[in-house]
């Protein structure tokens, strides 16, 4: 599958970027190039191969989730122009 300057133009609009002509035909190009290597994974024969995962034997020392208050909330809320209350406002990106 091959993607036309056109989709990937598309994409980048949605994506809120702007890629000049050059930069079009280097992503185009760059692209088309990683779905053409996925598509070479199509050929291998993985039948008899099994499937592995990590997760079981993955011990990840993580933290304890701990609420912990900001020491004061009011001077943060005092030092921003887009709150609302004690919320903060945060603007619209996505149309309807």
């Amino acid at each position: 599958m091959k993607l036309t300057s056109e989709e990937v133009n598309s994409i980048a609009l949605e994506s809120r970027l702007i890629l000049t002509e050059n930069e079009l035909d280097r992503t185009v190009l760059y692209i088309n190039n990683f779905l053409d290597m996925l598509d070479r994974f199509k050929e291998l024969d993985l039948k008899n191969v099994e499937p592995f995962s990590f997760a079981e034997v993955l011990q990840c020392p993580l933290r304890e989730d701990k609420i912990i208050p900001f020491a004061d909330t009011e001077a943060i809320l005092n030092e921003s122009e887009h709150v609302d209350g004690s919320y903060f406002k945060v603007p619209r990106i996505m149309e309807d």
